[in-house]
Order: C-alpha cells, then structure tokens, then sequence
C-alpha cells in the first residue's frame, strides 16, 4: 500500500498559527521542522477537562459537557495536511458534545473499537462508519472511554451532485471503511514516533491527494441512507437544552418544561432517554452542574463566590450541591475554583 506506515505533516505556517491560537491548553509534545517555506507539525494534546478539550480540532466550534462520573482523562492527536486533517480524540467520561465542523468540510468518521460508541444518536444503524456532509449544529453523545477517529477535507473532494445529499447519512462499506481507517491510525501512530521519511517540498500535496483519492473511493461506494427518526428526538432534546440555558437560575422541573415548550412530559422524557440514554430528570441536574463548572473556571479569573455561582445554577441548598459536583467531575466546586 503506498505510504503505508509514513508520516509527513505538513500545514501553511499561518494555518499552523491560526490553530495555534484557538487553543487554551497545553501541548505536551509539537514536532516542528521547517522544509521549504512549510512547517511540519504532529501534535498530540492531553486534557483534564471537557472545557479545555472542546477547543482542540482547529476550525470546529464545539462545547463539551461531562455526564458520566470520575476524572477526566481526555486526548487529541493531530496530522494536518494542505486541505486535509485527520483527527483521533479519546475521552475517558461520557459526554455530550454540541458541535459544528468546519464550513463546507465532508467528514470520514470512524470508532477504532467497534463498541457501541456513536457521536450522532441514531447513527448506530450504520455501523461503525460513515460520511458526514453537513454537521452543523449537531449535537451527540459519546460513551466513557470513547475513541473517534476522523478525516476531515476542506476542499471539494466529491463531485457537486453528491453534495446534495448533505442532509443525509452515507453509509460506508464495513471492510473498506476498516480499510481506510487501519492506514489512517498508523499514519497517527508513526507521527506519534517521529517515523516519516526525508521527503520532497511537494510530498506533503501528494500524501494529500493520496488520502483525498482514497476518500472519494470509499464514498462512491457508500450507500446514502435517510436521516433517521432520531433527529425528531435531537429537536426536541436541544429545545430542552436551551431553556436550561436561557434561564439557568430558574426551578426546571419535567412539568414546567412541557408547559414552557408545550410539548408533553411523557414526550419529553421519551425524547431525552432516546437521543441521549439519560433519564431527563439527571439530564436536566447534570446540564446544570456542567454550567455552574464553567462558571467556576472563569471565576479563575474573576473572582466569585461558589455559593452565588450555585445559585445561579438553580442549587440552592450548599451541601447537596457539593456532593452532586463532587460525584460528578471528582473534585469539590472550591477545588475548580482555585484551580
């Protein structure tokens, strides 16, 4: 297979800067060599926060939130070629994940261990697999211990009338998806090694086309499926979501949600346990517990009392908040707060 088991990253010096810049956490390795003009760069970043991670795959908007127990333990590992990115992220927690990927990019996705992992609810129908050709203001949930691998163009790859799918799932074939998925990950892991060739200025292009090819064979023999029922489910769960958000203060309770979105109770307890695998009521505490978290990590900054912040967050009662927090993310509130 060519370049099987090479590695050569290579980005524009102002692409390397601009995600540079996006990120708020520390890198705990960067390779950088300078060849002709173009900077080489592998990172491989590790976090110990969903907040800190949400900000790691340059060109994405995306906010992390942590519903499962225990510490976070999560990792971002990185090759960026010109117009092409491959990504592989592993957290330790369940989380949910509101994302939107960069404008105009398709997307390979890929889960290494064949679990029961999804990023988009619904999409376990298809397998461990698939394209995304319009994620924009999606939002899913990833089990503990999850492990994502991606490729990411931002060029026209797929000819304009596959495009027009973009609202829909595109199944990929199992055996050529592991196929493309199995290169991809020792692409990664010689990176990791610092293993690649001496090559020419252009090597990182023709590595590029190498992939992109690759992409657009695995694509044409996909098959386009229709949007699941689930996304009826998704509309209703981000309904949900946002009246948190929009009055984080306030008592939520299943009924005054039904009466605040004039949807059922019976629905929108349906709806939660559906898309995210969470009973609304802990969904509704574990949302109000990531928000009051975010709080105390800007508070860092600009000093605030726990007490107000939980009440911000609708806790009024100091010590059953603690423990909730505590359960939750490993640490006490005050321990957040002092960093």
């Amino acid at each position: 297979m060519p370049f099987r088991g090479f590695v050569y990253y290579t980005a524009e010096l102002v692409q390397y800067r601009n995600a540079k810049a996006s990120f708020t956490h520390r890198l705990d390795w960067v390779y950088q060599s300078v060849t002709g003009g173009t900077r080489d760069v592998y990172f491989e970043t590790t976090f110990h926060d969903a907040v800190e991670q949400e900000t790691s795959l340059p060109g994405w908007r995306q906010e992390y939130r942590q519903v499962s127990t225990g510490g976070y333990d999560g990792r971002t590992a990185a090759i960026l070629l010109p117009g092409v990115e491959i990504l592989r992220e592993t957290i330790s927690v369940g989380t949910e994940q509101a994302f939107s990927a960069p404008e105009g990019s398709m997307i390979f996705y890929y889960y290494p261990k064949r679990d029961e992992s999804e990023l988009v609810r619904g999409e376990r129908a298809l397998g461990v697999s698939g394209f995304a050709l319009n994620w924009t203001n999606r939002i899913g949930f990833m089990d503990a211990d999850s492990d994502l691998l991606m490729l990411v163009l931002r060029r026209e790859a797929i000819a304009d009338e596959d495009r027009s799918c973009k609202a829909q799932l595109v199944e990929a074939p199992l055996e050529h998806a592991a196929f493309l998925a199995d290169w991809l990950l020792s692409l990664l892991g010689a990176a990791s090694q610092q293993s690649y060739p001496y090559a020419r200025e252009d090597f990182d292009d023709v590595l590029a086309d190498v992939i992109t090819d690759r992409f657009e064979l695995l694509f044409q023999k996909s098959v386009v499926r229709e949007t699941p029922q689930i996304a009826e489910a998704e509309k209703i769960y981000k309904k949900i979501r946002d009246r948190i958000f929009d009055a984080p203060d306030r008592p939520h309770t299943v009924r005054s949600l039904s009466r605040d979105l004039g949807v059922s109770a019976f629905d929108l307890r349906a709806s939660c346990q559906s898309f995210s695998q969470i009973p609304l009521d802990k969904m509704l505490t574990l949302l109000r517990l990531n928000g009051a978290r975010r709080d105390l990590l800007r508070a860092r900054c600009a000093p605030r009392k726990v007490s107000d912040i939980a009440m911000d967050w609708g806790f009024f009662h100091w010590s059953r908040f603690a423990l909730r927090y505590r359960s939750l993310f490993g640490e006490t509130p005050s321990e957040t707060l002092r960093g």
